[in-house]
């Protein structure tokens, strides 16, 4: 398959290429084949050159050449979809106020500020721009998607979230990573559990992990899980071959050390990449989130490995 995602890039030219290439990482991302191709996952979009969770530094991650758009979701008071990682406008707007007490148009007024605090012309997305810029270039990780509003049954926020993204026609391009059990997740997902990405996590703090990875393998079999492993010692870790050996990827978030037993974004920059990312790699884990999405991309470019 990465053979067939090269021969596309010779076959095309100009802006065409980056779209192809990118929409056969998605379609090699929902396959089972084995591959040596890493995906790279941006965390809150470009969250280093541009205002993070905004259509700029959602351009910036296209732009890059990212295969997943990590981002997160909060929906306001009269039921409107928008991208922010604050439970409140406080951080990342010139506003202040706490987003499920706000109304869209309340939202829509406010201008966001630079990750360091500077002003900017920039609005705050809701979902459905993030979508259209997003759609067939690359996936959006919807992160946030557990949380609900007080007073709302279980589910209610995923259940919003899949109404937008089947609107959209975006359902196969969304991920979805979440700790919930299988009968948790059927039972809220129903039967767009299979046309999303779901990626269930993998994490020590997981009770009877063994037996919830086993029941996800036998009745979904999913296309990744995500792991969360503190140290080389730790339950999660010992699953990979597992995981590996059914077909599924491994996803890993290289933003945080406790995420990737110390083997993170923060090793690959400050000591050497063989030391993070290549550590990874090495180890089976194909789907790397980062907040360096252009220097992984450079890195693995460099290794064969995109």
């Amino acid at each position: 398959m990465k053979r067939i995602i090269l021969i596309a890039l010779v076959v095309l030219t100009g802006g065409q290429v980056a779209i192809a290439q990118r929409s056969a990482s998605i379609d090699l991302l929902r396959s089972k084949e084995p591959t040596d191709y890493v995906w790279v996952a941006a965390h809150r979009s470009d969250c280093v050159y541009a205002p993070e969770n905004s259509l700029e530094a959602l351009e910036h991650a296209l732009y890059f050449g990212s295969d997943i758009i990590e981002t997160d979701a909060r929906i306001t008071k009269d039921g409107h979809i928008v991208i922010m990682h604050d439970y409140t406008v406080d951080r990342m707007t010139d506003g202040k106020g706490t987003i499920s007490e706000m109304t869209l148009e309340e939202i829509k007024k406010l201008r966001l500020k630079t990750n360091w605090g500077g002003k900017t012309s920039l609005e705050v997305p809701t979902l459905e721009e993030y979508i259209q810029l997003a759609k067939g270039k690359a996936c959006l990780y919807l992160d946030k998607a557990n949380y609900d509003l007080p007073g709302n049954e279980p589910g209610t926020f995923v259940r919003e979230l899949l109404k937008v993204l089947e609107e959209n026609g975006a359902l196969e391009e969304a991920i979805f990573v979440l700790d919930w059990p299988y009968e948790k997740a059927r039972k809220i997902f129903g039967d767009k559990l299979e046309k999303v990405i779901y990626c269930p996590v993998i994490d020590d703090k997981i009770e009877n992990l063994g037996d919830y990875v086993d029941e996800y393998l036998e009745k979904l079999k999913p296309f990744a899980f995500q792991f969360r492993m503190e140290t080389l010692e730790s339950e999660t870790y010992r699953m990979l071959p597992k995981i590996l050996a059914s077909g599924s990827r491994a996803f890993i978030a290289a933003t945080w050390d406790h995420h990737t037993a110390g083997h993170s974004d923060n090793a690959s920059l400050f000591k050497r990449p063989s030391e993070g990312w290549g550590w990874l790699v090495a180890q089976g884990f194909n789907i790397l989130e980062t907040n360096y999405q252009n220097d992984l991309i450079r890195f693995l470019k460099s290794e064969n490995w995109r």
